[in-house]
């Protein structure tokens, strides 16, 4: 019997013992980040038959297992990923919604500045001050655009540092999370006995793993861990991680893409298949924000640069010489996959490149806002005034007279060289009627009212020719003027140095839609070839503030509610399986009474045993 009584008590010590310790280890963790409580199950020993009944033997501790619960912990990890997508495109949106939207150092007002010289250079287009002045605003207007190349660039390269530095740190997690998989495997004893801490460091570290990347778990018989990201990407294996690294993209290598180690070589894992975490919003942010921001200025750039260049063409400098020089740098060539300056007449193309554009089409679009610069530097060169003139051939000839007379670029696909002058060089004849004050012209040439000058007319051809006139007086019924091309040179009978036609068209193509807006599609950020036009300069610029405004806003309104959710899943499940001070102080004192009571049945047993033996003496 005190044998029995013996075995009993000293069950319960160890019991006792083994919860007081369990208790002990909670409290010892309660700051431990990732730690699950631990409790200790306990379970009957097979009973004795004494004859008259099944006597009890005592406790046995059987497992030691934490509270955990898995549907938990795969919240908490996809609230890390989403939170740390957040962080990341809150940080990175924010700096350039700064800078595209900044009064100073954002393009809108250097824009509005060079138009504004533009226009009061019409007021005066004899003035060297005021020509200097425009080229002047011009040149700061290419200073601006190569400031905001150079910015955005910087962006970039510091997306492609942060990839390498997530890159790093995602296979110093793999490697991490293998090697607690291989110890799990060595030290477990059957599913009742396993490395309770180790399992808690584990999915601590897939728990911070998801930070950077989201990843997909699975637990293996065998007590592992496998941990896929993207499209079922393997990263680690039971006790194999597989490393990522970074390579540079085969059409743009300043573009670091993501690769993955597989059977001894590396195969690159499409950006849209690694979403969530840092690594996710990196390649978001780059693809769907930076790509199109910088494609964007790309083709607001190039639009600049030809619609100005085509007019200035069109136009007499002061000594009335054709506008032969150019105004800024020729771009053209960096829509069609040559950036070569200066191609001979390069086939103009502002609408489009493809419906989808490659890395290397980007690329080009980025390039071109980094060589775009003034080219004329005398401000006497500039083509201010029309080299065409309108005059009556009829005898004799009304006092009528023609002012305002200009040629513009006209429609797309025309070239430089492709002007009135040169393709009409005997000039149109036009006829009036006073009964309709309209007038007739041969063909290809038809007549209308002008878009742009109150009373005026818009002479154009089937190429898209294109010459905006004004009639002063009362000409004849009948009267027939004739357009044409002015005499070259100061000494010309016709000369008009202080004609101011061209500067006014070239003041004009501010408020012209030169520029196709954006498609909406996502990674579509180039428009498709026959758009015709639907923006202005401010206007495009403007779409591209909004879509830059809009994506941090949506970034900072998401961060906001994911820090929240994950606020919300940390406490739900430090609910559940987070270690309670007080509650552990309670079991503290419920472990050690039965402790104490065990031990008070050791006493007695052992008061049982002497009294025994004295008897029997």
């Amino acid at each position: 019997m005190g044998s029995g009584i013996f075995g009993i008590a000293i069950s319960g010590l160890n019991a006792a013992r083994g919860s007081l310790e369990t208790t002990s280890h909670n409290i010892s963790n309660v700051n431990t980040a990732g730690y699950h409580r631990q409790v200790n199950a306990q379970t009957a020993r097979t009973p004795f038959f004494e004859g008259y009944g099944y006597v009890g033997r005592g406790v046995d501790t059987t497992q030691v297992s934490r509270i955990y619960d898995r549907y938990l912990d795969r919240q908490l990890n996809g609230a890390t990923a989403l939170d740390g997508y957040y962080q990341t495109q809150n940080t990175f949106l924010s700096q350039i919604d700064n800078v595209v939207a900044d009064q100073d150092a954002g393009l809108s007002p250097a824009m509005q500045d060079f138009f504004r010289g533009v226009q009061t250079l019409s007021a005066n287009p004899k003035s060297i001050p005021a020509r200097q002045d425009v080229i002047n605003l011009a040149q700061s207007l290419a200073g601006r655009i190569q400031s905001l190349h150079g910015r955005f660039e910087d962006v970039r390269r510091s997306v492609n540092g942060q990839l390498q530095t997530v890159v790093e740190s995602i296979n110093a997690y793999s490697g991490q999370i293998a090697d607690i998989n291989q110890r799990i495997l060595a030290l477990n004893q059957g599913s009742a006995r396993v490395p309770n801490d180790l399992l808690d460091q584990r999915d601590q570290m897939v728990n911070e793993l998801n930070q950077l990347v989201k990843t997909d778990v699975m637990s293996q018989p065998d007590g592992s861990y496998s941990v896929f990201i993207g499209n079922g990407q393997g990263l680690v294996t039971g006790a194999v991680a597989n490393k990522l690294t970074t390579v540079p993209n085969v059409d743009d290598p300043e573009q670091l893409d993501v690769a993955y180690s597989f059977g001894g070589g590396q195969v690159r894992i499409p950006n849209g298949m690694l979403d969530g975490g840092k690594m996710g919003a990196l390649l978001n942010y780059r693809s769907e924000t930076l790509n199109r921001v910088q494609a964007d200025l790309g083709r607001l750039t190039i639009s600049i640069a030809d619609t100005m260049n085509r007019q200035h063409a069109l136009g007499r400098d002061l000594n009335n010489q054709p506008g032969s020089a150019q105004l800024f740098t020729d771009l053209n060539a960096y829509l069609d996959g040559e950036p070569t300056l200066l191609p001979p007449a390069p086939p103009p193309r502002l609408v489009a490149i493809d419906s989808a554009p490659t890395y290397l089409q980007l690329k080009q679009l980025r390039e071109a806002t980094g060589v775009f610069s003034v080219k004329l530097d005398d401000p006497a060169k500039l083509a201010v005034g029309s080299s065409l003139k309108m005059a009556s051939t009829s005898t004799p000839a009304s006092l009528a007279y023609v002012s305002s007379v200009w040629q513009e670029a006209g429609a797309r696909p025309q070239t430089l060289n492709n002007n009135f002058s040169t393709t009409y060089p005997a000039g149109v004849d036009l006829t009036y009627d006073t009964a309709t004050q309209t007038f007739t012209a041969p063909a290809p040439f038809a007549v209308t009212t002008s878009k742009d000058i109150a009373g005026g007319f818009r002479l154009t051809d089937s190429a898209g020719v294109t010459i905006e006139f004004k009639l002063e007086g009362s000409p004849n019924n009948g009267e027939v003027f004739r357009i044409g091309a002015r005499g070259v040179g100061a000494a010309s009978p016709d000369a008009a140095p202080s004609d101011n036609s061209n500067v006014l068209v070239l003041a004009k193509i501010q408020n012209q839609n030169v520029v196709v807006n954006t498609p909406g599609g996502s990674n579509d950020f180039v428009p498709a070839a026959g758009v015709q036009p639907n923006a202005n300069f401010q206007s495009f610029y403007g779409q591209l503030v909004s879509f830059v405004g809009s994506a941090a806003n949506t970034a900072k309104v998401g961060g906001e509610s994911q820090a929240t959710t994950l606020k919300e899943v940390k406490l739900a499940r430090e609910s559940f399986s987070g270690v309670n001070l007080d509650e552990e102080a309670a079991n503290l004192i419920r472990f050690q009474q039965a402790y104490q009571a065990s031990s008070k049945v050791i006493q007695i047993a052992e008061k049982i045993f002497s009294d025994l033996l004295q008897l029997g003496g």
